[in-house]
C-alpha cells in the first residue's frame, strides 16, 4: 500500500499538482486523494480505481492482496488463447469492454 501511495506523491510533484487539483483531474473527491496518499486501504472503490487509473499506477499489480487474482487472470488467458494476433485482438476488446466493471464495496455505513 505505501508503494501505491508514494508512487502517487511522485505523480504530483512531477506533475505539479496539488490534492484538490488532482482530484478535479481525476474526477474524484479531495478526500479520496487524501486517503490514498496516507494509504489507508479499508478503502478500495471506484473512485480510488479512477485516481490510480488517472495517474497511470496499476493498483491491482502493486499490491500484494491482489496478485492472487491477477495469477488467476493471467491463467485463464493462456488457457483460452491460440497464440495469433487475432486471437489476441479479440481477447484484449473483451477486457476492454470490461474496463468499467469493478465490484463495489459497501461504505462503513452501510454496513455498520
Amino acid at each position: 500500500m505505501q508503494d501505491l501511495a508514494e508512487a502517487l506523491r511522485v505523480h504530483m510533484l512531477e506533475h505539479d499538482l496539488s490534492q484538490q487539483q488532482l482530484a478535479m483531474r481525476s474526477g474524484v473527491s479531495q478526500a479520496t486523494v487524501s486517503r490514498a496518499l496516507r494509504a489507508i486501504p479499508e478503502r478500495r472503490g471506484r473512485a480510488r480505481h479512477r485516481l490510480f487509473t488517472y495517474a497511470r499506477i496499476n493498483d491491482s499489480v502493486v499490491d500484494p492482496s491482489q496478485r492472487k487474482g491477477a495469477k488467476r487472470v493471467e491463467q485463464a488467458f493462456r488457457r483460452i488463447w491460440d497464440g495469433s494476433e487475432a486471437h489476441a485482438e479479440a481477447v484484449a476488446k473483451i477486457i476492454h469492454a470490461l474496463e468499467g466493471l469493478r465490484p463495489s464495496l459497501p461504505d462503513k455505513e452501510e454496513s455498520a
